[in-house]
């Protein structure tokens, strides 16, 4: 009887042995043989990135036009007053407007003043002075030139002191006579569109290609 019951147990195990490894059919689910036999084997992964930024369609070409011959203070109002979406304004690095020395005489209280010294001033031989009309800090003052060199402004201020004109001072100045350069960047549609009316009424403008950047 109990060689019986030994001879059972060792059949119970060899039975038990053959199922575990399989050999009676496909193990369940969730099982240790087949959990480990289906996990990733982390030297056969593949990273795979994804750009999340959708693709943008293509967008117009920019181009860039050089405007000659613009006053300087045309020039400030584009660059600093001017909002419009879709063109840009740039000065050439090498456009700054010059250096002037003006030789004037003081603004005067009002126009009768300022016309009667002009007067005086005709009288002594000072035929190219004029008085200024606009507003500003220099109404009624009477300019009598713009001279490019200090030396010049000087010699022309003794001169004057020579014909009896003891008023006329000297001062340094943006060039009135500089034409500054702008550049003014924008679809080929903008710069058709705008250009034109944005500078109109100015004369001896040209245009002509921006120099290419390095």
């Amino acid at each position: 009887m109990l060689r019986m019951l030994l001879l059972l147990l060792i059949l119970a195990n060899l039975l038990f042995f053959v199922w575990a490894q399989g050999f009676l059919g496909t193990v369940d689910e969730g099982r240790e043989p087949q959990r480990l036999g289906g996990q990733i084997v982390p030297e056969r992964l593949q990273a795979t990135v994804i750009d999340p930024t959708p693709v943008a369609a293509n967008s117009p070409a920019e181009f860039c036009r050089l405007v000659t011959g613009l006053a300087p203070n045309v020039v400030q109002r584009l660059l600093v007053q001017l909002e419009l979406p879709g063109l840009r304004f740039a000065i050439p690095a090498n456009a700054s407007p010059s250096k002037a020395y003006w030789v004037y005489v003081p603004p005067l209280p009002y126009r009768l003043a300022a016309e009667k010294k002009l007067a005086e001033l005709n009288k002594l031989g000072v035929v190219n002075a004029s008085v200024i009309l606009e507003e500003g800090v220099d109404k009624h003052a009477i300019t009598l030139g713009f001279f490019d060199a200090e030396q010049l402004a000087n010699e022309y201020l003794q001169e004057l002191g020579k014909r009896g004109v003891k008023s006329a001072r000297m001062q340094v100045r943006e060039n009135p006579r500089d034409k500054t350069r702008l550049e003014v960047r924008g679809t080929a549609e903008m710069l058709s569109k705008h250009l034109p009316e944005l500078l109109s009424g100015q004369v001896d403008i040209k245009f002509g290609d921006c120099a290419a950047e390095r």
